[in-house]
């Protein structure tokens, strides 16, 4: 069925926020529609313009919002409207992957329009993995339209304020370094990655990243210890894996117990003994509670802090984007 419309969605465009126009898209698994004007209040509410017509829902025999095709013409379709600005995907799951070649296909059309902003996280990976890698263009990795502290959909993580969050960039101080490398380095690069499932299944692919003179971040959930230590060998045995560093969000689940988070941190930092790269720990991005936004497309720099706030030796590293 399609997303029913009442009187708070009659027009288009319901509200405005520095003349950035939202659209809120879905191209994964199936979303809740009862839930969607709680989500267009919550955007209203933080003064953004928002549409929902590309919003678009016919669920399939697997449980995506759609056949492939018709995901694909939708996002497709946004993607080219010229009345949006930002393409903010209301959830995650699966079949993100699967539009890849339909993207593909309209790259040339896509390069000779304005850029567009998308924001998302999990499955939207492998629409900012195209959005980044074919088109040059920067997106935000962060909160889903549904998923926010407002939505009550399972992340204490506000609404960005995109406007600031591109002008000014971002800036975390408490990244962990996982090997000497990362103790001892400062690291710069271009920003990419997301979740680590849907990065790995582009490996050896037409769609594997340009990893040169980047920054990798990778985050996932519901992997067990064993199944990341298989992803991180993966990694090492990777031909042309030429990243300047790595900087692994959360993996564990959302409500983790001491032993859950010791033994993921155990694993990464086995796997940073061995890469010779510089490697670092943030598990605040990603499926967790608190889903810190940052910028794919843009430059990261990461800097060892010398000593803290207090003047006291520091074991953290600084992450920013400006």
């Amino acid at each position: 069925m399609n997303t029913m419309n009442n009187n708070a969605l009659d027009s288009d465009h319901i509200c405005a926020k520095d003349l950035n126009q939202i659209a809120l898209i879905s191209c994964s698994t199936q979303y809740d529609e009862q839930s969607v004007n709680n989500v267009v209040d919550t955007f209203i509410a933080q003064g953004y313009m928002v549409t929902t017509k590309y919003l678009n829902q016919v669920i399939s025999d697997i449980g995506y919002v759609n056949t492939d095709q018709e995901r694909a013409n939708n996002l497709i379709a946004a993607l080219l409207d010229p009345t949006i600005d930002v393409l903010w995907f209301f959830r995650g799951g699966g079949g993100a992957l699967n539009l890849l070649p339909f993207l593909h296909a309209y790259k040339t059309q896509l390069l000779e329009i304005k850029p567009k902003m998308i924001v998302g996280f999990s499955d939207v990976t492998a629409i900012h993995s195209f959005i980044n890698n074919e088109l040059g263009w920067q997106s935000v990795h962060a909160v889903n339209a549904s998923t926010n502290q407002a939505t009550n959909g399972g992340n204490e993580q506000p609404i960005p304020d995109l406007k600031a969050l591109i002008n000014d960039g971002v800036s975390y101080n408490n990244v962990l370094p996982l090997n000497d490398l990362a103790k001892s380095a400062s690291v710069s690069g271009q920003l990419i990655g997301g979740n680590h499932t849907l990065i790995s299944a582009t490996f050896g692919t037409h769609y594997q990243p340009d990893f040169s003179n980047k920054v990798l971040l990778l985050e996932d959930i519901g992997v067990t210890y064993r199944q990341l230590d298989r992803y991180l060998q993966q990694l090492l045995f990777l031909k042309d894996f030429d990243v300047n560093a790595i900087v692994f969000g959360q993996y564990y689940n959302m409500d983790p117990n001491d032993q859950d988070r010791l033994m993921y941190k155990h694993v990464l930092e086995q796997f940073a003994k061995q890469l010779g790269k510089p490697v670092y720990y943030f598990p605040f991005i990603g499926h967790g509670k608190y889903n810190q936004p940052v910028i794919f497309g843009r430059q990261v720099s990461l800097q060892r802090h010398e000593i803290n706030e207090h003047g006291m030796p520091s074991d953290y590293c600084n992450l920013t984007q400006n």
